[in-house]
């Protein structure tokens, strides 16, 4: 049985989980508590869109070892080393993320390459295209031709079906809940079923889940957030979260919010800057989920506690493995920066309340 005190500090987190808006822990970031912001920065508590939740809050949480990474799960996959580890093929998929929440695969494929028609009962699908071109045939909608910096949100119990279109091999993230299942309508020829398995046929019905809670099957970053200017999170679905965080080292080229950085995170280093300390407190963490990011455009640099400073390019992914320390920045000196935050749900900023002892200041 719990202890009075553990009711307590679950309660009172409880409480503070219902009162933080869906966008706050992928917004604006907030300076740890006891530290003094950054200039330019939030107030501490303070979202960068939509409004504030009031100062920050004291809290007591257990933390065990962070940066602690078991494969497939490393703190970044990179573009180029994917496409070296698959030298030759036009058709792949690696699998870079598994963990309690969330199932992710990193595909290739070539022109007509085609995906029969599927549905997963349970669960949505996030896809997210990092170049060429991916026609997405989705029930109830329209077909949806998706490009670099496209967001495909599928919602559970819903057939879809896509292929690879254009001219070039495509590249394509793919987001599940862990532990999805996928059924084929008996009008196609299912895939052969994996080691262990064999393929049965079963009877249900189905009906599409909507599209609520805003939102939508197609977002895509470069039309709609950067040259649209459409802000905050762009999939909120059962156990997949996601959203777009836009930053500009060059306030300048911000054609939104003209004169602003957005959310840049730590920001650029200085020359003279002290060598990161992985091995030190800084940022913040997540005791529970991972939180990863797969860089749209610019460039990132993300810091995670045990494991070191590493930098991203349109493409890589970065994940923080939970209970880790980390601290995210956008690096590119033009033009606009955006890493596409996923979390299995919503997730809480934990901000670290000692002195920062890791080279970066604060982090988103």
């Amino acid at each position: 049985m719990p202890s009075l005190k553990n009711l307590m500090i679950l309660g009172a987190a409880a409480s503070m989980a219902a009162i933080v808006p869906a966008y706050e822990s992928f917004a604006q970031p907030a300076a740890p508590a006891a530290q003094a912001p950054a200039a330019g920065a939030p107030a501490a508590g303070r979202a960068g869109r939509g409004g504030g939740r009031g100062p920050a809050e004291m809290w007591t949480v257990p933390k065990t070892k962070g940066g602690v990474y078991n494969p497939p799960m490393r703190p970044i996959w990179k573009k180029a080393d994917l496409l070296a580890m698959h030298r030759g093929q036009n058709n792949w998929q690696e699998q870079i993320i598994k963990d309690p929440e969330q199932d992710v695969t990193y595909n290739s494929g070539a022109p007509g390459a085609t995906y029969v028609a599927r549905i997963h009962p349970d669960t949505p699908t996030v896809f997210v295209v990092i170049q060429g071109e991916v026609t997405f045939n989705v029930e109830g909608q329209q077909p949806a031709v998706a490009k670099r910096g496209a967001i495909i949100n599928i919602m559970k119990t819903t057939i879809f079906s896509y292929s690879v279109t254009g001219t070039e091999n495509a590249l394509w993230v793919e987001v599940n809940p862990t532990n999805y299942k996928t059924a084929y309508p008996t009008s196609v020829t299912a895939p052969p079923a994996p080691a262990g398995a064999q393929n049965v046929v079963v009877s249900f019905a189905h009906r599409p889940a909507p599209y609520d809670r805003g939102n939508r099957l197609m977002f895509n970053t470069f039309d709609d957030a950067i040259n649209g200017c459409k802000g905050g999170a762009v999939v909120d679905d059962d156990h997949i979260w996601a959203s777009p965080l836009l930053g500009y080292v060059n306030a300048a080229d911000n054609k939104c919010n003209p004169g602003q950085t957005g959310n840049i995170g730590s920001g650029p280093l200085a020359p003279d800057a002290p060598k990161f300390n992985p091995n030190s407190t800084f940022g913040h963490m997540h005791p529970g989920p991972a939180e990863w990011w797969i860089v749209q455009v610019g460039q990132i640099r993300g810091q995670f506690e045990g494991m070191g400073e590493y930098h991203a390019t349109e493409g890589d992914v970065l994940y923080a493995a939970p209970m880790g320390w980390h601290q995210m920045a956008a690096e590119a000196p033009n033009g606009p920066n955006v890493r596409l935050a996923f979390g299995g749900y919503q997730l809480i900023n934990m901000n670290n309340t000692t002195a920062t002892a890791g080279r970066g200041g604060r982090g988103e």
